[in-house]
């Protein structure tokens, strides 16, 4: 798999990318197949637009299309946002063309991928990294009030949004052996955390947040980079991350090596 992945275009990395996030974030979930993409469904977790959206859509579907795509994903988890993800370029501007008029907002999320050695970054002192056990329930709840905590600043949160949230990363600890690496201070106070998945040569770094006390001492810098040693240690040829276009972190990422190669656009409407 090391050797595949050296020898493919920045787009084909990308596509792998996006579909190991795609696998992570359907752990647990329904997926239907459609003829344009994929309906994702997750009915435990009904506040999640993420796992009850339409991805990976390609092609040219027609509204009415879509429409029953989203009916499809409302009828098996009640979720009412009405969410698109394609990253094909002709099927994004088809469906920039179908969706913006019906008042849809769009955002661009880019694949970053580092395929250099991993840099070695120093957490602060007083803080050390840990590596958490799934079955260390405390750590995880360290680890859950960190992210709810980190979540509390973005403009869809709510406290149930984000406990359907900490169930889903469980659920990706269980049953797809992602891992949580911590930043961790004397009192078993989380600092900052993120969520390691390895799959086909990739090791996928998602779910990166630095508590708001702790901001501003390079705890986000350092963890990504372990994650990126870690997935490496492993046999990962590449370690890779999606980010919003447009937001600060992803010129965190940059500095850290990671050099974007790919895009992909989704399209959001609320009930």
């Amino acid at each position: 798999m090391v050797g595949l992945l050296a020898s493919r275009s920045d787009a084909e990395i990308a596509e792998s990318i996006f579909a190991v996030e795609d696998e992570l974030l359907g752990l647990g979930c329904r997926r239907v197949r459609l003829p344009f993409g994929d309906a994702l469904i997750d009915a435990a977790h009904p506040s999640i637009y993420d796992v009850n959206s339409l991805r990976a859509v390609r092609g040219r579907p027609t509204w009415a299309q879509l429409e029953a795509g989203f009916a499809t994903v409302i009828k098996g988890s009640g979720c009412r946002h009405k969410r698109v993800v394609a990253r094909d370029p002709s099927t994004i501007r088809h469906l920039d063309d179908l969706l913006m008029p019906r008042a849809f907002n769009r955002q661009v999320c880019v694949a970053m991928a580092l395929q250099a050695r991993a840099p070695s970054r120093r957490l602060p002192d007083g803080l050390t990294l840990h590596l958490v056990d799934p079955g260390d329930a405390r750590m995880l709840a360290a680890v859950a009030r960190c992210q709810d905590r980190v979540r509390r600043e973005e403009a869809w949160y709510s406290p149930d949004v984000s406990v359907q949230m900490d169930e889903m990363a469980e659920r990706q600890l269980r049953e797809g052996e992602a891992e949580f690496l911590a930043a961790v201070d004397a009192a078993g106070t989380v600092a900052g955390a993120l969520l390691l998945y390895c799959r086909d040569g990739i090791g996928f770094v998602a779910d990166v947040g630095t508590a708001p006390s702790f901001r501003r001492s390079g705890i986000a810098t350092a963890l990504v980079a372990a994650a990126g040693s870690l997935a490496q240690a492993r046999g990962n040829a590449i370690v890779a991350l999606t980010a919003r276009r447009d937001d600060r972190p992803r010129h965190l990422y940059a500095r850290l090596g990671f050099e974007v190669i790919g895009e992909s656009v989704d399209w959001l409407r609320g009930p």
